[in-house]
């Protein structure tokens, strides 16, 4: 009987110790037809056809990212912050090779306080890699909105 107690003590103090976590080592990954890694944009109204497919007014409502081929990552983390904030529908997808696409975040409304970041991880899949990770930031209430973005590849 005192064996088991005494068992139990030397366990709840091992389990109670906090080991440390290995630190994650995170990349930031490059624009896609632009320069750096982090991107500035005024949340723009929406693309306004035009005769014979031609497009009026485009909007920026996407963003990619360039995932270099040579790394495997285990997650990505998109961090989005307005310093003056506002509300946002906020998309977030790794795009694959074969041209499939998963959807990490998907939030209309999504309020971003003044400053504050909001973080969003996805993690690919087991056997394959993304080529490219995409942020969608509109909504009429947006619109005329100011946000950066930036997105990290993580070991």
């Amino acid at each position: 009987m005192v064996s088991r107690a005494v068992f139990s003590g030397i366990s709840a103090i091992f389990l109670s110790v906090q080991l440390p976590t290995l630190a994650q080592t995170c990349t930031p990954l490059s624009l896609v037809g632009g320069q750096g890694s982090e991107v500035t944009k005024t949340v723009s109204g929406p693309t306004i056809p035009g005769p014979f497919g031609i497009k009026i007014k485009r909007n920026n409502w996407n963003t990619d990212w360039a995932v270099p081929g040579r790394r495997k990552f285990k997650s990505f983390v998109g961090t989005i912050v307005s310093d003056n904030g506002g509300s946002f529908d906020i998309r977030m997808f790794l795009k694959y090779s074969d041209q499939t696409a998963e959807e990490f975040f998907n939030q209309n409304g999504t309020r971003l306080e003044p400053g504050k970041p909001l973080r969003i991880e996805a993690t690919p899949r087991l056997q394959d890699s993304p080529f490219q990770v995409n942020i969608f930031v509109n909504g009429l209430s947006a619109i005329g909105l100011t946000y950066r973005a930036s997105v990290v590849g993580c070991f």
